[in-house]
């Protein structure tokens, strides 16, 4: 590989499960795979295919996109349609393989000759003189090239094939132009030329058997890769080019609004000029650029092998200048790794990246619009993610079948043990993944641990594999003979069920299906040179340390998890420096200011033996940035107080505002909302972070969005005290946001439980803050978990299939955040029914609970009968509006029991303060 060239490659086994062991990069492209790419770039018409070219659904210019979208899933073993081993590779030409057809552009019943042929290199690019003669020097000895591998492959001389084929047909169209323009003497010398030339090299190198069908074949391609400045990359004219941020321009209906992607603007004029170039490759992922000015065509005039043209009329005149070109710089806009989902409407496309950056294109027709996105679609699932789709109208259904059954492609072995030695030591545990040698072929890989060597010694783990086959349109078990309509359905009948191999059994219980971005053979691995990820410290403590005389605390605003929160303002050294999102972080006209309204977070003095937990979760959210994700600017330590610095969020808590506007907030805000918090999960997902306390009241409201032409803005903010602290009675009291594997157990926090938030968060989204098991006492919270019964869903299905999907009882089968946020997308809230109503209904609240966190301290008043009594403000709406009550913080030893003081229904005694976990 060429040092100058970003590295690609395969990824392969580790042989051993050490992580300091140094991952080797494997081969990306077998002899099969090889030898296809050569196809896909020499095929002719005349020429019979070794590979069935895919079906286009609709004619247009289809080209790597349509490869990309079936050729990723289907080369590796898919959709051949020769059901032959195709182990799937790109190898250093991951950029550069092209399909067998070419439909755009032509004549209906044109003959394809592709990719070399169809001017992937083109003579009319060429400037100088120097340039445009090797041009035809290369393009000839490649022509020979062409003809060789056709000799070796049927066994005849090169002679013979050269007096059947032309060299004509096996150049660029460009050169094949410019021959046709000489004159009969010049073509006839060139044909003697070439005929002279080819008898030798049959003679010196064919006949004596010194060149190899994949000798021709790597010569060709490395040529090609020469001859072709952009070989491999994917240029699309659009008509409209646009960069926004969700701020910018809302995709959703809005308060009455309609978005551009959904409704379409006016129809284009079908002469308007193309304004903008997008240019796909899968090293440098998606680039844009203004239109460059048209060069003037300057091909050369000299013949071919450097003799000069006789042809005084077609010589020039004056001496040549290479044309002026004005070549706008390529401006880069992701790597496939940064998108978060595609929508594409008619021949609009909207790209949109992790930091809600979205490219926003429109392209000459629909048929090229559903290219660029199945071009990108397939990139992404090649170096980012086997097992996902970033857009449904792109989606192969095989890919589609394969993530609702958990399939695997059609990875190693290897990779297949390796994960079911990773996951959790329990019996009966399988993957299923499609064969690489049979397409209609499943292979269910099923472990299970040998006897016990040993007191306390844990046997060796075995392995068995059984083959699944697809007959048509049903499924057979090899060795069984019941056939079943669907996947799903013969693995539901064997769960639970023993599979004998040979003397030994082995039970099917519970199945691991893909992870997403989860490693294996079947990504590409690329180390970009510009990739510039941000690497986060999680081994030790890493904040800014604010000193103490920076802050000043004012107004209490109410207390969370063992903590005490105020008002605040840090006085900032120095500038800060611009930013276009800045108006986000800080609610001050001039970020540049020495002050900066801040929320200041106080663990409470009692609790300093969780200060380490609590630095953690400070440490972690100073490392993450996104738009969506409240930003703290550090941590005090002041005496015995340990304070958090967050930004100030201007409208407060989700939840408040949604009770305070209940029945007014349309069903488009509500989904902008929930986009929104999802692209944040998304991208503490992709970096394997957990936030662990995802709910409404976690949300603050940077901008309210009610107001007609305007969208709502969010943030998510810290999870406060880290949630590995937290005690069972705290854990059992955040039911239904806690995921149920996390009240039994801690260890089992992942980003699989902040799934399960979100759906439980969603619901409250959708029932204006209406809270899911708000009455149930802990005993009956756990009990609802332990029986897995259901949350109550909306009566909008769509709504409701998403949200049943993130409160799976079974983590595993949680979707990814990408998923979750790419199907929010796909609703289109006009459509939608209201969303508020709920099967089955809400019981009635009790007046006579109060939560904890809508206390701000007034002051102290002394001690009373129940202990230590302070003066508060009970503002659940948040607006200074709520009523003043006197509250004992401890109750006196014979009224532990707060039922018992409540029941005594005294005039003085309102109600009684829920401590929220």
């Amino acid at each position: 590989m060429n040092d100058k060239e970003p590295a690609v490659y395969r990824n392969v086994p580790r042989q051993s499960e050490s992580p300091d062991e140094k991952l080797q990069g494997g081969a990306l492209l077998d002899k099969s795979s090889f030898e296809y790419l050569f196809e896909q770039v020499t095929n002719r018409a005349d020429e019979p295919q070794a590979w069935a070219p895919l079906e286009l659904r609709k004619p247009g210019r289809i080209r790597l996109g349509r490869l990309c979208r079936e050729l990723l899933f289907h080369l590796r073993g898919f959709c051949l349609k020769e059901k032959r081993s195709r182990s799937f590779a790109l190898g250093k030409l991951l950029s550069c393989v092209k399909p067998p057809w070419e439909a755009g552009n032509r004549a209906e019943g044109d003959p394809g000759k592709f990719e070399f042929i169809n001017d992937v290199a083109s003579l009319k690019d060429l400037q100088s003189e120097q340039e445009i003669q090797r041009f035809k020097n290369e393009s000839l000895g490649m022509a020979v090239l062409h003809l060789s591998h056709i000799a070796i492959k049927k066994g005849i001389s090169l002679e013979e094939v050269a007096r059947k084929y032309s060299f004509k047909d096996c150049i660029p169209r460009s050169f094949y132009r410019q021959i046709q323009q000489n004159n009969y003497l010049t073509k006839f010398r060139m044909k003697n030329v070439f005929k002279k030339f080819v008898q030798r090299f049959q003679r010196h190198t064919v006949s004596t058997g010194k060149l190899t069908a994949q000798d021709v074949m790597y010569k060709y391609l490395a040529t090609l890769e020469h001859l072709a400045p952009r070989f491999g990359s994917e240029l699309f004219p659009v008509l409209s080019l646009e960069t926004s941020s969700e701020g910018e321009k809302a995709q959703l209906y809005v308060n009455g609004g309609h978005s551009q992607l959904e409704h379409g603007h006016a129809p284009l004029p079908k002469d308007r000029p193309v304004t903008h170039e997008v240019l796909v490759t899968g090293t440098s992922g998606i680039q844009w650029r203004p239109v460059p000015v048209e060069s003037v065509e300057n091909f050369s005039h000299r013949g071919y092998f450097g003799r000069k043209n006789r042809n005084k009329e077609l010589e020039p005149k004056g001496p040549t200048q290479p044309a002026e070109r004005s070549e706008p710089k390529w401006a880069r806009f992701c790597d496939f790794r940064e998108i978060t989902h595609i929508v594409v409407k008619d021949c609009r496309v909207s790209i949109n990246r992790q930091d809600n950056k979205c490219l926003e294109v429109v392209l000459p027709s629909s048929e090229s619009a559903l290219s660029l996105v199945s071009l990108v679609d397939g990139y992404f699932r090649l170096t980012a993610d086997s097992s996902h789709y970033l857009c449904h109208e792109v989606a192969p259904p095989r890919v589609v079948m394969s993530i609702l059954n958990g399939i695997h492609g059609p990875m190693q072995e290897e990779f297949v043990f390796a994960k079911l030695r990773r996951e959790e030591q329990e019996e009966g545990l399988y993957v299923i993944r499609w064969s690489v040698l049979d397409f209609n072929r499943m292979i269910l890989s099923v472990v299970k641990r040998g006897h016990q060597q040993a007191p306390g010694v844990q046997g060796a783990l075995k392995y068995r594999q059984f083959r699944i086959q697809k007959k048509g349109n049903s499924f057979v078990l090899e060795g069984w003979d019941r056939e079943f309509s669907t996947l799903r359905e013969l693995l539901d009948v064997l769960k639970g069920c023993t599979l004998k191999s040979g003397d030994e059994s082995f039970t099917v219980k519970r199945c691991c299906p893909p992870k997403p971005g989860e490693i294996s053979d079947l990504l590409i691995t690329r180390k970009v040179k510009d990739s510039a990820k941000q690497i986060l410290n999680l081994t030790q403590l890493s904040f800014h340390q604010i000193r103490k005389n920076e802050i000043t605390q004012r107004a209490h605003l109410g207390q969370g998890t063992r903590t005490n929160i105020y008002d605040g303002v840090l006085n900032v050294c120095g500038t800060a420096g611009a930013d276009d999102e800045a108006e986000y972080f800080s609610t001050e006209q001039n970020n540049n200011s020495r002050e900066m309204h801040v929320v200041l977070k106080v663990l409470d003095p009692s609790h300093r033996d969780i200060a380490l937990a609590f630095f953690e979760t400070a440490s972690l959210m100073s490392q993450v940035s996104h738009v969506h994700l409240a930003f703290v600017h550090g941590v005090c330590v002041r005496g015995s107080e340990n304070i958090m610095v967050e930004e100030f969020v201007e409208h407060g808590p989700l939840d408040v505002l949604l009770r305070k506007e209940k029945g007014r907030v349309t069903v488009g805000w509500k989904i902008t909302v929930a986009k929104q918090l999802a692209s944040a999960l998304s991208y503490l997902e992709d970096k394997n972070l957990v936030h662990g306390n995802v709910c409404a009241k976690n949300i603050l409201l940077a901008r309210k969005g009610l107001e007609d032409g305007s969208v709502p803005f969010v943030k998510l903010s810290d999870p406060g005290v880290s949630f590995t602290v937290l005690s069972r009675e705290e854990r059992v009291d955040r039911i239904p946001w806690i995921a149920p594997e996390c009240v039994r157990d801690v260890g089992n926090l992942s980003t699989a439980a902040d799934k399960w938030s979100f759906g439980t968060t969603l619901l409250e989204i959708c029932f204006d803050a209406d809270v899911p098991l708000k009455e149930r006492t802990p005993s009956e919270k756990e009990r609802f978990y332990e029986k897995r019964h259901r949350l109550p869903e909306p009566s909008c299905k769509e709504l409701a299939t998403l949200i049943c999907r993130c409160l799976n009882y079974t983590p595993v089968e949680r979707p990814s955040f990408r998923t979750i946020l790419r199907d929010l997308t796909q609703l289109q809230p006009h459509n939608l029914v209201d969303v508020t109503s709920v099967n089955p209904d809400f019981p009635v609240s009790d007046p006579t609970v109060f939560q904890k966190r809508y206390l701000k301290k007034i002051r102290e008043l002394g001690e009373g009968h129940f202990g230590k009594v302070s003066l508060y403000c009970y503002d659940p709406t948040n607006d200074g509006t709520g009523e003043m009550p006197a509250t004992a913080d401890q109750l006196e030893e014979g009224d532990r029991d707060p039922q018992n003081a409540l029941s005594r229904k005294h005039r003085q005694i309102q109600g009684l303060l829920q401590r929220a976990g």
